[in-house]
C-alpha cells in the first residue's frame, strides 16, 4: 500500500504538470518524500488488462459541463489548452479541483498505479511521473480536458488521466516514443529521491 508521501508526490506532479504548465507555481504542494519508491514488476496480462481499463473509462459528462467547455473555447479561439488552464473561469476550478483530489488516496493509487505499469512496459526503474504536454491538443481532447477540470470532481480529473496514460502506453513502449502523440511522456522522478533539488518549472 503507498504511503501518505508517495500519495503527497502524485498530487504534486500532476500539480506541476498542469499548474506549471500555465506558468503557476504550485505552491501549496511541497511534499518531503524520504526515499523512491521502486517500481514494481508487473505481468504482461496485467499491463493489457490495466490499458484496457484505462482505454475504456467511462466518458466524461456531457450536458452543461460540454456547453461550458464550448463555451471557453469560443470565448478564447486563439488559446491551447495550455493556455486555457490559466484563463480565469478554468484556473481557480483547476486549484480547488487539485485540493481536493490531494484528499482522496484511493483515487491518488488510481493514478499512481496507471504511472507505475507506464514506467515498467517502458523499461523505467524507481519513481516515475506523468509529463503531460497539451500545447498539441486538438479541439477534441481540449473541451475533454476542459470538463474534467471544470467538473471539479477528482473522479472526472482521474479517469481523464488515467485513459490518456492508457491510449499512451502502447506507443510509450512498445512504439519506443519517448512522447505519445496524445503529449504524454513517463520519466523519472527526481522529487521522490531523497534530498530533492528544487523543480525547475518550464516558462
Amino acid at each position: 500500500m503507498k504511503s501518505d508521501t508517495s500519495h503527497a508526490s502524485v498530487v504534486a506532479a500532476i500539480a506541476i504538470t498542469l499548474l506549471a504548465s500555465c506558468g503557476k507555481s504550485p505552491e501549496a504542494v511541497k511534499p518531503a518524500v524520504p526515499e523512491a519508491p521502486k517500481a514494481a514488476v508487473v505481468s504482461d496480462s496485467k499491463i493489457d488488462a490495466a490499458i484496457t481499463e484505462a482505454l475504456s473509462a467511462p466518458m466524461l459528462a456531457a450536458g452543461d459541463l460540454a456547453d461550458e467547455a464550448q463555451a471557453i473555447l469560443a470565448q478564447y479561439p486563439g488559446k491551447t489548452a495550455t493556455d486555457l488552464l490559466n484563463v480565469p473561469e478554468v484556473n481557480t476550478k483547476l486549484r480547488n479541483l487539485l485540493t481536493k483530489l490531494g484528499q482522496d488516496k484511493p483515487l491518488l493509487a488510481r493514478i499512481n498505479s496507471s504511472v507505475d505499469l507506464a514506467a515498467q512496459i517502458k523499461g523505467l526503474e524507481g519513481a516515475a511521473k506523468l509529463d503531460l504536454d497539451m500545447k498539441g491538443y486538438d479541439k477534441t481532447r481540449t473541451s475533454r480536458m476542459l470538463q474534467a477540470v471544470l467538473s471539479e470532481e477528482p473522479k472526472q480529473l482521474v479517469a481523464y488521466l488515467v485513459g490518456e496514460i492508457g491510449e499512451a502506453a502502447p506507443d510509450i513502449s512498445y512504439g519506443g516514443l519517448d512522447r505519445a502523440p496524445n503529449g504524454v511522456s513517463i520519466v523519472p522522478n527526481p522529487a521522490a529521491a531523497p534530498a530533492a533539488p528544487k523543480t525547475n518549472l518550464p516558462d
